[in-house]
């Protein structure tokens, strides 16, 4: 099951808005409310990294329409995320106790998987689709050592790294919440003819307007600029993740492993 068959018509994550919905601006009210990214709802994300910000502009979860993801990684849905779950085979399958042989979709349509699905993992052309089997407990409410589709059971066939120590100020609570924008970024006319019409918002307390996104000439120059985050959350560098709580990798996470 994929996020397009609970919302038709929004294909994945939005990125932009439209004019209009730009040129009225966001509210404030519903800053610092939980949000799960668009992103979590496809089987082939891995996760965020915590070098990278992210502003999606179209949030249903969000009064203010933006769910901002400030300098995060892993996965808002998977606290602790996960090694690279065991791959099984549907046919025989060879799983632990209690665990089932399960789909994700991770490629394209299929017919023959030799041909049509990336030459790389285990892949099988199931229900014409790319898919990966891997061992889990299909069970998203109990299994904590499993990432899935947030509110289904399909599991995540990719390592997750663990999210940064809540004391790094780094985690889902503090670096992932619905936001709106405040000002334009550093250097910019806030009266020039993009940005004139703009209804900035307020931060309301316990937030402070900070530079979430340069304008470097890429993608829509209204989405640059600065954000309501909380007091205390500027993100600084990657140093600042400390202690990860579950799956920790050198090449993939920041951090250090808590043990």
């Amino acid at each position: 099951m994929t996020r397009e068959s609970y919302f038709p018509g929004l294909g994945g994550m939005a990125v932009t808005v439209t004019l209009a919905t730009m040129l009225m601006g966001c509210p404030s009210g519903g800053v610092g409310d939980p949000c799960t990214p668009e992103d979590e709802y496809k089987e082939n994300f891995a996760g965020f990294k915590l070098t990278e910000e992210n502003v999606e502009s179209r949030s249903f979860q969000c009064q203010t329409r933006i769910c901002l993801v400030n300098h995060f990684q892993g996965r808002v849905s998977c606290p602790k995320g996960q090694e690279q779950p065991t791959t099984c085979n549907p046919s025989s399958p060879t799983c632990g106790a209690g665990e089932t042989c399960t789909p994700s979709v991770l490629g394209g349509a299929c017919i023959d998987a030799a041909t049509d699905c990336p030459a790389t993992g285990d892949y099988v052309c199931d229900g014409g689709r790319c898919k990966v089997f891997v061992c889990s407990l299909a069970n998203s409410g109990t299994d904590t050592n499993h990432c899935y589709v947030p509110g289904t059971n399909v599991p995540i066939a990719l390592p997750v790294c663990g999210q940064c120590a809540a004391a790094s100020k780094r985690d889902a609570d503090n670096a992932v919440y619905c936001s709106c924008r405040c000002d334009v970024a550093e250097g910019e006319d806030p009266n020039s003819d993009v940005n004139k019409n703009f209804n900035f918002c307020s931060c309301p307390k316990g937030y402070v307007c900070e530079e979430i996104r340069k304008n470097v000439g890429l993608g829509d120059v209204q989405l640059s600029g600065k954000y309501c985050i909380k007091e205390g959350t500027k993100y600084i560098d990657a140093n600042q993740c400390g202690a990860v709580e579950g799956n920790w990798d050198a090449n993939q996470c920041k951090g250090q492993p808590s043990g």
